[in-house]
Formats: C-alpha cells, sequence, structure tokens
C-alpha cells in the first residue's frame, strides 16, 4: 500500500484536536504560504479552502517533485478507502485541553529589539504568547484586539508578553511597518513554535504564575481580546483553569466556516472577521436546511 503522506499545515487553523500531536509523524511535509497546491485538474487551491478538503478526511495529497528532488507542488487526489480509514483511525495522544494545568516546556527566546524572555526571568509571573506568521490571515486579524490587551496590561509587570513567529527578522520588521504588533516580537523562532508543539495558527497560551498552562486558544474568532484578558485576571488571581473552552459569549469560527450578512450574501472569513473587528457588527449562530451558519448582523 502507499504510504500516506502527513501534511503539518502551518498555514492552516487547525481545530484544537489535531494541534498538539506529541511527536511528528515520520514523512510529514510542512506546508507554508509558499507551497503550491493542485487539484485533480490542476488549478491552484487556496489555503482556506484546503483546511476544509484535508479536516473532511476524504482527501489525501502527494508530493511532486523535480528530477533533482525538489518538491514542485502537492497533488491533491481523493483518498482511497483503505486511507480513508486509516485517517479515521488516527488518534492524537495529547489534546490541547488535557494540557491545561500541566507545566510549559523551559524556553528561552530573545525579541527583536535583544531582550531576553524566558522561563528564568518569568518566575511567578503570568505569560501570554502569541503564536503568528506574516501570511496568516486570522492572525493579522486579531492585531489590533491583542495591541489593545497589550496597553491594558502594559503597566503591570506580573504579566508578560510575546509575539512569536517562525519568519526571518527582515520580513517580520517590513511585516510591522504596516501591522504594527505591541507585544515584544520574537521572529526566526522555529525552535520555539516547535517546543511548544504549534501547528495551527494563531495560537493564543496563558501560563499561569506557577509555570503552568492556563489557557490555549487556536483559530481566528471575535473577541480574543476579551477572552485573553478573562485568562490573564483568572491566572493574577490564582484561580484554575480546567478548560479552554470559550464563554458563553463567545463564538469559534475559522475559515471553513459559512458566513451571511442579513440579506442572505455569502461573504468571505476575511470580510467577517473585517466586519466584527469593527465593533458595528455582532455574529450569531444560525441553522439552515439542517446546516449551521454564522449571520453577521448589524448592531442597532
Amino acid at each position: 500500500m502507499k504510504q500516506i503522506v502527513f501534511v503539518l499545515l502551518s498555514v492552516l487553523v487547525l481545530s484544537l484536536q489535531n494541534c498538539y500531536a506529541q511527536e511528528i509523524p515520520e514523512g510529514a511535509i510542512k506546508i507554508d504560504e509558499n507551497t503550491l497546491i493542485k487539484d485533480e485538474s490542476g488549478q491552484k487551491v487556496e489555503m482556506s479552502k484546503l483546511m476544509g478538503l484535508m479536516n473532511s478526511g476524504q482527501w489525501s495529497m502527494e508530493p511532486v517533485h523535480d528530477s533533482e528532488g525538489k518538491l514542485l507542488y502537492m497533488q491533491l487526489r481523493k483518498a482511497t478507502e483503505e486511507e480513508k480509514k486509516m485517517m479515521a483511525q488516527m488518534s492524537i495522544p495529547q489534546q490541547s485541553s488535557d494540557l491545561i494545568g500541566k507545566s510549559v516546556p523551559n524556553f528561552k527566546m530573545m525579541d527583536i529589539n535583544g531582550n531576553t524572555i524566558s522561563t528564568e526571568n518569568t518566575k511567578s509571573k503570568v505569560v501570554v504568547l502569541n503564536f503568528w506568521f506574516t501570511a496568516c490571515k486570522p492572525c493579522i486579524s486579531e492585531i489590533p484586539e491583542l495591541n489593545d490587551i497589550y496597553k491594558k496590561y502594559k503597566a503591570d509587570t506580573n504579566v508578560v508578553f510575546a509575539s512569536i513567529t517562525f519568519d526571518k527578522q527582515d520580513k517580520v520588521k517590513s511585516f510591522l511597518k504596516k501591522h504594527p504588533i505591541k507585544y515584544p516580537v520574537i521572529s526566526d523562532a522555529t525552535d520555539i513554535c516547535e517546543l511548544f508543539m504549534i501547528t495551527g495558527y494563531p495560537t493564543n497560551i496563558v501560563i499561569d504564575k506557577n509555570g503552568n498552562y492556563h489557557d490555549l486558544t487556536t483559530g481566528g474568532y471575535p473577541q480574543i481580546g476579551q477572552h485573553i484578558s478573562n485568562s490573564i485576571e483568572s491566572a493574577l488571581d490564582g484561580k484554575k483553569n480546567t478548560s479552554n473552552s470559550l464563554s458563553k459569549n463567545e463564538i469559534k469560527i475559522d475559515p471553513t466556516s459559512t458566513f451571511k450578512l442579513e440579506n442572505g450574501e455569502v461573504i468571505q472569513f476575511e470580510k467577517a472577521i473585517a466586519l466584527l473587528n469593527s465593533n458595528k457588527y455582532d455574529i450569531l449562530q444560525s441553522k439552515e436546511n439542517g446546516k449551521y451558519y454564522y449571520l453577521i448582523k448589524e448592531k442597532k
């Protein structure tokens, strides 16, 4: 049987249960924003569409190399029945919710201004980590809210922030001119992303004063700032957080979600996030013909 190619979709907002495997499968291929993916007709597949296809468990991909072994593109194809069965049986040994209350790995990193942030110099403090990359649209969409949270706690010496990306420093500095990030920014941090086993972006982690996972959220959704603020407050108060579930007023969305305006128009994920971040719209989960979607409704 042809070996299944496991793919690390680092560009995508993966569901939480797929984000925290304890080890990377042998033969895994890491896909980023520069990887070309083709469908069965030879057309390019956009990343937002790819995530939905791969999460369905109905599709597989094969690498196509040139004569020197260099990856040219990934070929999307229908999974065989045997592959579907194998994918359905694959289990992840540790889910994100299992991490809550457990110790985070020891870390040491330096921001682009030369300041060190480490396990050692953040002892007894609440640490807020944001994992992102420059081509991740959900990551970009949440920057304004994250900046507001940083501003709120900037003067509090008991809270430390770090914004972490695997992108190179030159690329990051160019990006920051258009999208300023107030967090201390750590670039070239592939090692830190791997240390925390990050495969879904954006990911936000709150570490409590004892060095344990207090909260972990992956994916783009409105009110992320309020969610992180609530987590910081409970961590500062020493309250236990037994899960990373959203509160009843928070809604989890991702690029595969369906969004509609009040006039019935279906809109893309990026537009939905832009409208919600304007604070002029509310989001409501609705159901039509047995299928769920999100209604983007203008505030009265």
